[in-house]
């Protein structure tokens, strides 16, 4: 209450329209200094349904991706000001923080008390909780920069002030760029024989002439509506990046995503042999064309791009690998936090058969590589076996740029980790 007195005025006013709009002319959430290296993040959400005596809502999740522990029964909550509509909460949070955060309202029956009573204490149970609940997750309305779409729903962005400067994305989320028109992206329909599916992809290009190939998997996150467009013409522009031709290439589904960007071999074999060639007679239609491949991916497109690298060097050499799913194919290592000794120790090899296995049994070559390689300091052991991943490359001669990001598993690091590779990869004057 303290806070909320010092954020807005008496005490008697909390929760009212005048009070709320007030609110709604400041920059939220609220951040304040604590030293060099924190700061105090205060959150408030206001209950479309009124006060504890009109609303169905009995608890407030706030979820900052990596920061909050989804593997707890006992996630930090907001806490509602009695007899108002107003939910708060406060977090400690690294000053060079940057990632997405939401609200997850629940009802009494959602209770995670109440859903552990009824069943039992097990990870997996805690689990699927989790994933019910975090369907209903919400963004902040009073946060006035642009709303994030994550595999969950809508979120809101978080950076604290001392974090990275990104390079495009301010203008983008101050508004100063223009929006690409979808009559600038050609879309092409490849329905493949080989993997007997079909998807839409779209072709954006920054260049007129011969250019690389960007191959952005996940494409449909990478579209117009997400900034990403705007970003790569406004860095192509002010030549941080070369001028290039990007591919968006979707994901059909869920379960196929898992299927094609587990080091499956059928799904690049097919894009070189079917898509690749539409692509190319697109572009040479308008007289542009290829000079050279480049793949980006995030989580386990991270791993497929890299797989593309290393597998089929001869097209794929330059690879942008984001938070890289490396535990593959080692499932199990996915489920967090590890309990047993015999677990933890396991950590420290790289997984049998994953790919810093076999490079560093020297079943795959790296010395066409050129890398550029990023993981979330919040990602807990996906930072190990990245550190594995990076290591067996650097080992064994291959060419590789490797951050540590203040940030999670999260498409608000992935932006800044895609624009930052390709001024790596392909640089402009």
């Amino acid at each position: 209450m303290t806070l909320l007195r010092q954020l807005n005025g008496e005490e008697s006013l909390i929760g009212s329209p005048p009070w709320w709009e007030k609110l709604a002319l400041q920059n939220l959430p609220l951040i304040t200094y604590l030293n060099d290296q924190f700061c105090s993040v205060l959150f408030l959400w206001r209950d479309p349904e009124g006060d504890e005596n009109h609303s169905n809502t009995a608890s407030v999740l706030l979820s900052v991706n990596s920061v909050t522990n989804h593997h707890s029964w006992e996630p930090k909550c907001l806490e509602r000001v009695a007899g108002t509509d107003v939910w708060v909460g406060q977090l400690e949070i690294s000053a060079t923080w940057r990632g997405s955060y939401s609200f997850l309202p629940l009802t009494a029956d959602q209770l995670p008390g109440r859903v552990k009573a009824a069943g039992n204490d097990s990870r997996e149970s805690q689990r699927h909780w989790w994933i019910d609940v975090v369907q209903g997750q919400v963004h902040d309305p009073l946060n006035p920069l642009p709303v994030q779409f994550s595999g969950w729903g809508m979120s809101s962005s978080l950076h604290l002030p001392n974090a990275p400067i990104e390079l495009g994305w301010s203008e983008w989320e101050k508004g100063q760029l223009r929006s690409i028109e979808q009559s600038q992206i050609t879309l092409i329909d490849w329905q493949s024989q080989t993997l007997s599916n079909q998807r839409r992809c779209g072709v954006f290009s920054t260049s007129s002439g011969k250019a690389p190939l960007v191959v952005l998997l996940d494409g449909q996150k990478w579209g117009a509506k997400s900034g990403t467009l705007s970003v790569l013409q406004y860095l192509t522009d002010t030549k941080k990046i070369a001028p290039a031709h990007y591919l968006l290439l979707p994901s059909v589904d869920s379960q196929t995503r898992w299927k094609e960007l587990s080091c499956h071999r059928p799904f690049w074999q097919a894009l070189i042999n079917e898509l690749l060639p539409s692509v190319k007679k697109r572009l040479q239609a308008v007289d542009r064309g290829v000079t050279e491949y480049v793949v980006a991916g995030q989580s386990l497109g991270g791993l497929s791009a890299l797989y593309a690298g290393l597998y089929f060097a001869d097209y794929f050499s330059k690879i942008i690998s984001l938070s890289g799913s490396f535990w593959w194919p080692e499932q199990n290592r996915m489920r967090s936090p590890k309990e047993s000794s015999e677990e933890c120790e396991a950590l420290n090899q790289p997984p049998t058969n994953s790919l810093a296995d076999l490079i560093l049994k020297d079943h795959l070559e790296v010395a066409k590589l050129q890398l550029y390689q990023t993981v979330g300091l919040g990602e807990k052991d996906m930072c190990l076996y990245n550190d594995q991943t990076f290591q067996a490359i650097k080992e064994k001669g291959g060419l590789a740029s490797y951050k540590k990001v203040s940030g999670g598993h999260d498409w608000l690091s992935w932006r800044s980790g895609l624009m930052n590779g390709l001024i790596y990869l392909i640089p402009g004057e």
